[in-house]
C-alpha cells in the first residue's frame, strides 16, 4: 500500500504533463509564429516547410493540436537533416499572451553543416568511377544531403539490375568531420539468366492472357528495365489492383534464377455515378448545366482482360431563361491485343444529342438541336510510361433536328503521338510535353464541302529556376489544307485565358454564322508563351507571362512581328489538390486590330481573366 500511493502519484503527473488533450489548445487563438537561433535559411524559407499560419477561429485551432506541432517541428529538423545540418535540434514552445493569444516558438539549433570533401570508389568494374559518380550526384563542397544520397545510391543499384547484376550491394565508409570523406565499396555479383517465369495471385484472368504481356523468355540475362516494362504492361491491362516482379531461387552456381509474377485481381464489375454542375459559353450567350452520368463497367470479359463499358450522360442546360436538355450514349468494347500485336483497341459506339452550337453550319439556328452518332475504332502503341501513339477512325453523321435532314456522313482517320516527361501533370516543374498530331476528314457524299488535312505540333517544356521559381514555355504551329471550303467550327480559334489572355475569341478571319454573329477563325496557327511562376506563403503563387499568337490563312506572313497579337502580364494562384486556381491580368503590347471596328476598349475588370489550372 505504500509503494502504491507513489506509483499513483508519478502516473499523475506523467498525464499532467505528457498526456495533454488534443482539444486543450481550442480555446486559444494561434496568433504569431517565430523562428529563433535560424542563421542559414531565412524565416520564409522556413515558413514553406511548415504547414502552419496564425489562426482566429476556434474551428480553425481544432486542427492545432499538441500533435501536429510536434508534426511540423520535426518537419523543420527533416529539412534541415537534408541540408547537411545532420546534428541540428528543433525545439517547439508556446507562450501564452494576452489570455487567449498563443505565441509559437520553434528553437532552432544548427551546429556544425556537414560537406563533401572527397568520395571514392572501389571494386567497380562494369561502371567507371565517372559513371557511378555521376549516378551519386555529390559533388566536392556540397552539403552532404542525406536522403538525396541514400536515394542515389539506389539509383546505382538500379543501374546495375539494368545491366543484369540484380545481386549488387554498395557499402559506404566515413571519415566523419565538418568536410567529409566517403568511400564507395561495390561488390557487383554476377550476371544471372532467367530459368523459369511463375504466375501467381491470378484466380479469374487467364495466365496465357497474362504471359502474353511478358518481355522475356527462358534463357535470357535478367535486365531491369525489361522487368520493370512487363510490369507496366500487365498492369495496363487494367484487371490488376497491384503487379510485382521478384527475383527468386537464385543459384550461384548456375548463376540462374527464377522469376515470380504475383497479380492482385481488382473486382471485375464496378457501377459508377457522377453527377455535378458546368459553366460555358458560346459567342452568343453563356449557360449553365446540371448532369448525372452512370456508368458500368466490366474488366474481364471472356477472362482475358477485355473490357466493356456502357455509358450515359443526361444534361440540363440553361441558358436565355430556357431550359434544354442534351443526351450522350455510348457503348465500348477494349481488347488489349489486335490480332498479333499488342495494341490496346477500343470499338465504340456513340449517340450525341446536342443542344445549341451556333457554328456546326451556316444553316444551323439558334434554336436547332444537333445530333452526332457513329462508330469509332481507336488503337494506342505505348513504348513506355512516357511514349506513346494513337490512330483512330470514325464514320459518324450529323443531322439537324429543326431542319429533318441529315447533314453529311463524315469519314476521320486520326494519328497522335506524345512524349510526356513531366514530373507533375498538375504542376510540373521540370520535363517535357511534346504532341505530333494529324487528322484527315473526307465526306461520304458527293455534294459535301467537307475535305481536309490537318497536321500541328505541340512543345511545352519547364524548368526549376529555384526552389518555388519555375520557368516554362510552349510553342504551337499548326496548318489546315483543304480541297474544299471548310465549316468555320472546325478551324483554329484563339484569344482565351489559356492562349492568348490579352484578347477574348477575337484573333482571326471574320466568318458569319446564323445567329448572325462573326466568329474568329483561322487555317493556320502560331503561337507562343512564356511563363514564370514562383510559389509564395500558404498555397498563393504568382505568375509573369507573355503571349503571342496568330491566326491566318497560311504562313506567308509568319515572319511578320506586326501582325502578332502580343500581350504581357500578371497574375495571382492559389494551389488546390485538383489544380491551380488563378486570376490574370493582361497589358496589350502589340494589337493589329488598333484603329479597326474590332479595336474595342475594355474596362479594368473586364480584362481580368479567371481560369482553373495553369494555361499550360
Amino acid at each position: 500500500m505504500k509503494r502504491t500511493v507513489p506509483i499513483l502519484l508519478l502516473i499523475l503527473c506523467f498525464n499532467l504533463l505528457y498526456g495533454q488533450n488534443d482539444d486543450v489548445l481550442t480555446g486559444f487563438q494561434l496568433r504569431k509564429i517565430f523562428f529563433k537561433g535560424n542563421q542559414s535559411f531565412s524565416k520564409n524559407q522556413l515558413k514553406r516547410v511548415v504547414d502552419i499560419k496564425p489562426v482566429y477561429t476556434q474551428r480553425a485551432m481544432q486542427r492545432i493540436s499538441y500533435r501536429y506541432l510536434k508534426s511540423q517541428t520535426k518537419n523543420i529538423k527533416n529539412y534541415y537533416v537534408s541540408e547537411g545540418f545532420l546534428n541540428c535540434t528543433v525545439q517547439d514552445s508556446i507562450v501564452v499572451y494576452n489570455e487567449k493569444h498563443l505565441h509559437l516558438y520553434f528553437n532552432i539549433r544548427e551546429n556544425e553543416r556537414f560537406t563533401i570533401r572527397k568520395v571514392s570508389v572501389e571494386g567497380n568494374t562494369v561502371l567507371s568511377d565517372g559513371e557511378v559518380l555521376e549516378l551519386l550526384n555529390m559533388r566536392v563542397g556540397d552539403p552532404f544531403r542525406q536522403y538525396i544520397y541514400y536515394s542515389n545510391i539506389n539509383k546505382i543499384l538500379t543501374r546495375y539490375s539494368e545491366l543484369g547484376y540484380p545481386f549488387a550491394s554498395v557499402r559506404e565508409e566515413y571519415e566523419w568531420g565538418r568536410m567529409l570523406e566517403i568511400t564507395l565499396y561495390i561488390q557487383e555479383g554476377k550476371t544471372y539468366t532467367v530459368d523459369e517465369i511463375y504466375v501467381k495471385g491470378n484466380h479469374q484472368v487467364l495466365e496465357s492472357s497474362i504471359r502474353k504481356h511478358i518481355d522475356f523468355k527462358k534463357d535470357e540475362t535478367y535486365r531491369l528495365n525489361r522487368i520493370n516494362r512487363t510490369q507496366d504492361r500487365i498492369y495496363e491491362m487494367g484487371a490488376f489492383n497491384s503487379v510485382n516482379i521478384m527475383p527468386v531461387n537464385a543459384d550461384a552456381e548456375t548463376q540462374q534464377l527464377d522469376l515470380e509474377i504475383k497479380v492482385v485481381e481488382s473486382k471485375a464489375r464496378r457501377f459508377d455515378v457522377e453527377f455535378g454542375a458546368s459553366q460555358g459559353y458560346t459567342e452568343k450567350i453563356g449557360y449553365s448545366s446540371l448532369f448525372v452520368e452512370p456508368q458500368w463497367i466490366h474488366k474481364n470479359m471472356l477472362h482475358r482482360a477485355h473490357r466493356f463499358s456502357a455509358g450515359l450522360k443526361y444534361e440540363a442546360v440553361f441558358h436565355n431563361l430556357n431550359l434544354d436538355h442534351g443526351v450522350n450514349a455510348n457503348i465500348s468494347y477494349t481488347v488489349p491485343w489486335l490480332i498479333r500485336f499488342r495494341l490496346p483497341t477500343t470499338l465504340k459506339l456513340y449517340y450525341n444529342r446536342n443542344i445549341y452550337s451556333p457554328f456546326s453550319d451556316l444553316k444551323i439556328s439558334e434554336d436547332d438541336v444537333l445530333t452526332d452518332y457513329g462508330i469509332n475504332l481507336s488503337s494506342i502503341w505505348r513504348y513506355n510510361r512516357n511514349i506513346y501513339a494513337r490512330t483512330s477512325i470514325a464514320l459518324k453523321n450529323l443531322k439537324s433536328e429543326l431542319s429533318g435532314e441529315g447533314f453529311e456522313p463524315l469519314t476521320e482517320v486520326l494519328i497522335q503521338a506524345r512524349f510526356d516527361n513531366r514530373d507533375n501533370f498538375i504542376y510540373p516543374s521540370k520535363g517535357w510535353n511534346i504532341l505530333l498530331y494529324s487528322g484527315y476528314v473526307l465526306g461520304t457524299q458527293e455534294e459535301t464541302e467537307t475535305d481536309y488535312f490537318r497536321i500541328e505540333t505541340s512543345l511545352n517544356t519547364y524548368i526549376r529556376l529555384m526552389r518555388n521559381l519555375v520557368a516554362a514555355g510552349r510553342f504551337e504551329i499548326g496548318q489546315f489544307f483543304d480541297r474544299k471550303t471548310i465549316n468555320p467550327i472546325y478551324l483554329y480559334r484563339m484569344g482565351s485565358e489559356s492562349t492568348v489572355r490579352g484578347w477574348f475569341q477575337s484573333i482571326g478571319d471574320p466568318y458569319l454564322t446564323a445567329s448572325g454573329d462573326t466568329l474568329y477563325a483561322g487555317k493556320s496557327k502560331v503561337m507562343a508563351n512564356a511563363e514564370l511562376r514562383m510559389d509564395l506563403l500558404w498555397n498563393f503563387g504568382v505568375n509573369l507571362f507573355i503571349d503571342a499568337g496568330r491566326l491566318d490563312s497560311d504562313f506567308r506572313e509568319m515572319l511578320k512581328v506586326d501582325k502578332y497579337y502580343i500581350n504581357s502580364g500578371f497574375g495571382i494562384y492559389y494551389k488546390t489538390p485538383i489544380g491551380p486556381v488563378r486570376l490574370e491580368l493582361p497589358i496589350l503590347i502589340n494589337n493589329p486590330n488598333k484603329g479597326t471596328e474590332l479595336d474595342i476598349e475594355r474596362s479594368f475588370f473586364r480584362r481580368i481573366n479567371f481560369g482553373l489550372l495553369f494555361a499550360f
